[in-house]
């Protein structure tokens, strides 16, 4: 029950259906998901490890807000670790699982999806190529990088702002058949402009704001 409490809520928190700053109370959730309070209780510590939730004294629990510096740095991460995680699994993946990331890019940009689901996609995309490179902390850090760009990514949509992959085919490509220079240069060039989303997207919702304020 603890585990099904956990990837509930967790998805619920990545999805924005709870979203950024918001109170999540135990006994709500624990009606919401059919259960006892007590494998909530569990879950929300298990995702207060994660860095997904903050319990703050007399406040309560609160879905981690999106801190945009951090974000940044999420950025910087992701340019350090994915374009060398991409060359390892080119050369240590074998052909059938190199074959299986055909169907995930496919689903990260199917119109048919929703937003929330090609997002979801998306990570599980970035991931897998990190598992691919068999370093089990590499593909864990890229994890918890990803897991925080989709809530973000699932926020933005929220403010009518979704965002579109448009690479993930050239991507899947030159990881099977691409020089490493080829792959370095594909997966920079994706995280680059996925963080110029994220800054149009950051500047367009302080521009909102303004106008509400005034």
């Amino acid at each position: 029950m603890a585990d099904r409490a956990y990837e509930a809520l967790k998805r619920d928190i990545l999805r924005c259906r709870f979203r950024p700053g918001s109170l999540i109370l135990d006994t709500a959730l624990a009606e919401e998901y059919g259960m006892s309070r007590t494998p909530i209780r569990e879950a929300i510590n298990v995702l207060r490890r994660e860095g997904l939730v903050v319990v703050i004294p007399r406040r309560g629990t609160l879905v981690k807000a999106i801190d945009f510096g951090e974000l940044q740095d999420t950025y910087r991460m992701r340019a350090l670790l994915e374009p060398e995680a991409a060359v390892l699994a080119s050369h240590r993946a074998t052909a059938e699982e190199l074959e299986s990331l055909e169907a995930l890019s496919a689903a990260s940009t199917n119109p048919d999806f929703d937003h929330q689901t090609r997002n979801e996609m998306n990570r599980i995309l970035h991931v897998q190529i990190a598992e691919l490179s068999r370093i089990p902390v590499l593909a864990q850090t890229v994890k918890t990088l990803h897991e925080e760009i989709e809530r973000f990514l699932n926020y933005q949509g929220k403010q009518g702002q979704p965002y579109k992959a448009t690479n993930h085919g050239k991507l899947v490509e030159v990881i099977k058949n691409g020089s490493e220079d080829e792959i370095r240069d594909t997966v920079s060039s994706g995280i680059e402009r996925s963080r110029k989303h994220m800054l149009v997207g950051l500047m367009d919702g302080h521009q909102e704001k303004g106008k509400q304020a005034s």
